[in-house]
């Protein structure tokens, strides 16, 4: 069961990861993220980054897309980390049932807008929050599971 979406655009982050793992009884990690499935050192990276016991597959978002069917059959809670905006919109306009996205990370560049401490949003970016929000998805602002929750569809 896919508990928990988010977008940072550090993937596997330390204690982020962490607290959500453990806070959502996660079993399994996929990051969808092109630039770290194609690259090798970022792999290894990744799975040294990863919490012990808990699995982790890093995918393309076409590789995503066609392995659905199977994560779907899957007895685990299931945590998805895409690390930019336009993979998560690619992945939900491929597979409609997500429900919810957590922003938890996007950083500062040029003229983005800032939503909240972590989180600044450039125009294609928000173009594509505004996409995800039509879409009828929740989209939240929110570090870690201890802190507030802030809604970012309210904001868009």
């Amino acid at each position: 069961m896919i508990k928990l979406v988010r977008i940072d655009y550090r993937l596997l982050h330390g204690q982020v990861v962490f607290s959500w793992t453990k806070a959502m009884g996660i079993d399994r990690i996929i990051v969808v993220n092109k630039e770290a499935a194609t690259d090798e050192f970022k792999k290894m990276s990744l799975n040294l980054a990863k919490p012990t016991g808990v699995k982790l597959n890093i995918f393309t978002v076409e590789e995503a897309l066609s392995k659905m069917p199977k994560v779907e059959t899957l007895k685990e809670t299931i945590m998805f980390i895409f690390g930019n905006t336009k993979e998560t919109l690619a992945f939900c306009e491929g597979y409609p049932k997500i429900k919810e996205i957590n922003y938890g990370g996007i950083p500062k560049k040029g003229d983005a807008k800032q939503f909240a401490s972590a989180i600044f949003l450039d125009d294609s970016e928000q173009a594509d929050a505004r996409k995800l929000k039509e879409m009828g998805i929740k989209q939240y602002i929110q570090q870690v599971p201890t802190s507030k929750s802030e809604d970012l569809n309210r904001a868009l």
